[in-house]
């Protein structure tokens, strides 16, 4: 049997379905903390209008949650949205069991909004073009 092409339209119900009927996960040797606490911790701001302006996403597996996004619309930015957001996202996932945060931002992000916030550079990835580096945090909970 040869696989001749790959398929680029597989929807998340399908992975889903994919990884339950191949049982994937449980091929990771983590005595089932790769799903702990297995919850989304996904915060929105609205403005008066019901406007999305301001956000977090994270995921949570292994005791961490793992920020993917953290986002402020420039008009609504220098109000401490962030500074709640994550405040929020910390609190929501320390009381889901978590014990650790981590993330990733690029230098042209916001390395010292992390800092800030008690995040401890544990890697720097500086081969990017125009010295443009990729820093990894973490923070115990």
């Amino acid at each position: 049997m040869c696989i001749e092409t790959f398929d680029k339209n597989c929807n998340e119900e399908e992975l889903k379905d994919i990884i339950q009927k191949y049982k994937l996960i449980q091929h990771n040797k983590t005595n089932g903390l790769i799903l702990r606490p297995g919850v989304d911790i996904n915060l929105v701001g609205r403005d008066s209008d019901g406007n999305v302006v301001c956000g977090i996403m994270c995921n949570t597996y292994l005791l961490i949650m793992y920020i993917n996004v953290l986002w402020v619309h420039e008009s609504y930015q220098g109000q401490g949205l962030n500074h709640r957001l994550i405040k929020e996202a910390e609190k929501i996932a320390k009381e889901a069991g978590c014990i650790y945060v981590h993330t990733s931002t690029y230098s042209f992000q916001s390395p010292d909004f992390y800092e800030l916030h008690g995040y401890e550079a544990y890697d720097i990835d500086d081969y990017f073009p125009d010295n443009i580096c990729l820093y990894s945090f973490k923070k115990k909970l």
